[in-house]
């Protein structure tokens, strides 16, 4: 009995007093942000998956500073097309037009970045027409990257055989910054039982099988690229897609099972709140905290995603807040 009358009450609380889809909103909110990064309107819309694989596969744009492997080489007709791709990286340019064009589709799996974290950029300097990306090259520059830099392996010709699952590229990674996959040492495993060649790790990838990877006596490693789901996809995306739906949809029961306590907390500004019904809507996502509006008394509710608090506020004190901080960032830029 107890049970029956949590869903009726989940059930009037949806009919009668909160109007609300929040995962909608969040994938609406996503597909705004696909829209703005350059991404070409999908039939039904992107999904949270969609956004955190493309997030997975494009470098965030700010300036890092750039390493060189002792074995790296590069042939003199690419050289100058190097040095412009290093200016980018160093000045934090947008580096997507030396990347993939499977960068810029979210459904197009890249198994040496979801296994190995290992980006590759086209060397070249001539763009091809009508679009952002230059001209595809048969160098390539293969590159790890994290937040701080692009630590350069050395520069392959595409048509190099299983280059993709190139087991030098790890080996390089260990002999120059072994601190880079420190984290992903596998303790307590003092060995494979089958050491793979470039064909055998291609061969694993392509059936979405996880691989391990031993460099040298007694250091295995794995997940080094966060690894990838049974079809391909980033587990990182995977995890962190999940995370937000969950978070999310834990917030939207949160408010169903609790609407009077939210009603009547909107009292002091509005002396009909509690005869009025809950239209609750995402509006957008900050570094900190997920932001609703609540439509009927123009509330605004936040979430903080780090604290797990929730508060509210008048729009209008929301403005007066923007508006504020405007003026102050323009009186100390």
């Amino acid at each position: 009995m107890k049970n029956r009358y949590k869903v009726n009450k989940a059930l009037l609380a949806d009919t009668y007093e909160v109007k609300m889809n929040l995962i909608e909103d969040w994938n609406n909110h996503l597909n705004d942000r696909m829209r703005n990064m350059g991404y070409r309107p999908k039939p039904g819309g992107y999904n949270s998956l969609d956004y955190h694989k493309a997030m997975k596969k494009i470098i965030p744009a700010y300036p890092r500073r750039v390493h060189y492997s002792k074995e790296f080489s590069c042939p003199d007709e690419c050289k100058s097309a190097l040095s412009k791709i290093v200016s980018a990286i160093e000045s934090g340019k947008n580096l997507l037009p030396y990347m993939s064009k499977q960068t810029i589709r979210p459904s197009k799996n890249d198994g040496l970045l979801n296994d190995w974290n290992i980006h590759h950029f086209h060397l070249n300097e001539q763009l091809e027409k009508n679009t952002i990306f230059i001209k595809r090259s048969d160098w390539l520059l293969l590159a790890f990257v994290n937040d701080e830099a692009v630590y350069c392996l050395n520069v392959y010709s595409h048509r190099k055989p299983y280059l993709w699952s190139h087991i030098k590229l790890i080996e390089i990674i260990y002999n120059n910054w072994p601190e880079l996959i420190e984290k992903n040492k596998l303790e307590g495993i003092v060995g494979l039982t089958e050491k793979l060649d470039d064909k055998g790790y291609s061969m694993l990838r392509k059936a979405n099988a996880t691989t391990l990877v031993e460099i040298g006596e007694n250091n295995v490693y794995g997940l080094i690229g966060g690894g990838y789901a049974s079809d391909g996809s980033s587990t990182e995306a995977v995890r962190t897609s999940d995370y937000w739906y969950n978070y999310i949809r834990k917030i939207e029961l949160y408010i169903r099972d609790d609407y009077q306590s939210f009603k009547r907390q909107m009292l002091p500004f509005d002396p009909f709140s509690m005869e009025k019904i809950l239209q609750i809507k995402l509006l957008t996502l900050t570094e900190e905290e997920l932001i609703f509006l609540e439509k009927q008394r123009n509330f605004i509710i936040k979430a903080d995603y780090n604290s797990g608090n929730i508060r509210m506020c008048k729009l209008s004190s929301l403005l007066d807040e923007f508006l504020y901080t405007s003026q102050r960032r323009r009186l100390t830029d």
